[in-house]
């Protein structure tokens, strides 16, 4: 059967990305991110505001992606654990839902324990009144999502979770600093652990 594929969100941060960079990822143009909340693992509302810290690591994942966002999730947290004590204090991990239809706070926190790793990891409580909220959330990082579904199906977005579908998504991390703007950009087809480590602590000594 042909698929159809319905364009979620076509923004890509890699577009602002500047030529000349200090850093080891791609260097984004500073875009100050809108406040935002979602709801985490344990059904609890988020608020960006909430979160204190100098550097935010913010992944994108659906918990029936597989491979790749399990290697995203594992790649974060060995970045964290190259950082010293005291730059842990000063970094946040952050993992938000390409596929809220499905990932609810329950799937999100047995996927969490399955890949051993405590940092919050976000949803929408109401797909009907929230997905709008999510969506912008995407937006506003840049990640671009996908959802491929039978072509006699409806599409109509709050009814996706009914279908047999298939979400693609950008595959990657948005460095935020602590003003809340988005400055770095790593592809998990371009990872280093390593190398992201150094650029959290560039942006946190600045």
């Amino acid at each position: 059967m042909r698929a159809l594929v319905v364009l979620i969100v076509p923004l890509l941060l890699v577009s602002g990305c500047i030529g000349v960079t200090d850093y080891y990822g791609d260097t984004l143009e500073p875009k100050s991110l809108d406040e935002f909340e979602l709801v985490d693992e344990n059904n609890e509302r988020l608020n960006l505001s909430d979160i204190d810290a100098e550097v935010i690591m913010v992944g994108f994942i659906h918990t029936s992606c597989g491979e790749e966002c399990d290697g995203l999730t594992a790649s974060m947290r060995q970045v964290y654990e190259l950082l010293s004590t005291q730059e842990q204090e000063r970094v946040s991990l952050l993992s938000i839902t390409t596929d809220p239809w499905h990932d609810d706070s329950s799937r999100l926190y047995h996927y969490m324990l399955n890949n051993s790793v405590e940092w919050p990891h976000l949803t929408v409580n109401n797909i009907n009144s929230e997905l709008g909220m999510i969506e912008s959330v995407w937006a506003s990082f840049g990640t671009a999502v996908n959802i491929s579904a039978n072509e006699s199906q409806s599409m109509a977005r709050c009814s996706i979770h009914l279908m047999d579908y298939t979400v693609n998504h950008t595959i990657h991390v948005i460095l935020i600093d602590e003003d809340r703007t988005t400055r770095v950009q790593w592809l998990y087809s371009n990872w280093d652990s390593e190398e992201v480590a150094s650029d959290i602590r560039r942006l946190s000594s600045e």
